[in-house]
């Protein structure tokens, strides 16, 4: 099951065994939080048990197969990360398949520890979520506080915050805080209240210049030379994300392997590639004229750095160039 099922939709019923796989620590915290959540407040202190890897294998089971002396079932969270020796896996393997009643295990699996028992477990994929997934899960948290959300306002939100569902709840609380109670945040309350990645606005800019948007993309740069970027650094922000592009352009490395050689985020680099797609079927010799922008770019910045133009001139003869690119 994916992660943000668990989360929007509750825990009535919980498994006795949970394997907990994917990388988003967010994720993965909350998902602890609302199993931890199934045992009644008052019985938290003595019901909630977390062992690691100073931890044996026989103490966590015999805990698990030990009854509550406060009745009702115990969560026991074992986030053990190195591996388990023969006799803990067997252990291990003996509880998952005939598991207490009384009682939740939850399997923190960063590895191949627990690969003998994955198919007695429920699996939650605690992995990046998508954007229907944020938008389902921190629409019904805005829902909780009495406040309302839009589509286009949880796209924005979700884009602003560029996929980090923990940075998406957060802000959504501070939007909500602004909020008076059955107010419906929009868009426009996004924009001014959140702050948006400066990779996002790059590359909502280079986006915008990439669908023909000039206005829109000169609006962009505007807001940040209002907000007191200097040309030499907005100059090398476009740099950096036209010389991103091309390599993506050429690259034949998957989308994590081309985030960690351009250190961007992979949804970025997937946002490039169907750009880059669509572009390559709108503008003939497209990826050729993108090695010359970027060919541009560096010679630009060259010149104003010996002295040769301006810095502002650079920066206006890019946003020149770039028009030249996209702009038919």
């Amino acid at each position: 099951m994916r992660a943000v099922d668990l989360l929007v939709n509750g825990v009535e019923d919980p498994a006795p065994v949970y394997l907990l796989k994917g990388t988003d620590g967010y994720v993965r915290r909350e998902v602890v939080r609302a199993l931890q959540e199934t045992v009644p407040p008052e019985a938290r202190d003595m019901c909630l048990e977390e062992y690691g890897d100073d931890d044996d294998i026989y103490t966590v089971v015999a805990n698990l197969s030990t009854v509550s002396m406060f009745g009702g079932r115990k969560v026991v969270y074992l986030r053990r990360q190195k591996d388990l020796n023969d006799r803990e896996k067997k252990l291990l393997k003996e509880y998952v398949s005939d598991p207490a009643d009384t009682a939740i295990l939850l399997i923190d699996d960063k590895g191949q520890n627990y690969i003998g028992i994955a198919g007695k477990c429920v699996i939650v994929d605690c992995g990046t979520v998508t954007e229907a997934e944020a938008k389902a899960y921190v629409g019904s948290l805005i829902r909780d506080a009495g406040a309302s959300a839009g589509d286009a306002a949880l796209s924005k939100l979700y884009s602003y915050c560029g996929g980090d569902l923990g940075r998406i709840v957060g802000e959504a609380q501070k939007l909500t805080a602004y909020a008076e109670v059955g107010h419906e945040i929009t868009a426009n309350d996004v924009e001014q209240l959140v702050a948006a990645d400066v990779e996002y606005k790059m590359f909502e800019m280079t986006s915008a210049f990439t669908d023909g948007k000039a206005e829109l993309a000169l609006a962009i740069l505007s807001n940040f030379r209002e907000k007191g970027e200097s040309p030499v650094k907005l100059l090398y922000w476009i740099t950096s994300a036209y010389r991103k592009i091309f390599h993506i352009a050429i690259s034949e490395l998957n989308d994590e392997e081309e985030a960690r050689a351009l250190d961007m985020s992979v949804r970025a680099v997937a946002f490039n590639r169907r750009m880059i797609e669509q572009q390559k079927k709108r503008i003939g010799g497209y990826v050729v004229r993108l090695k010359e922008l970027v060919g541009y770019l560096y010679e630009l910045e060259y010149k104003f750095k010996s002295g040769a133009i301006t810095d502002e001139s650079a920066l206006n003869m890019a946003v020149a160039k770039i028009l030249t690119v996209y702009v038919r």
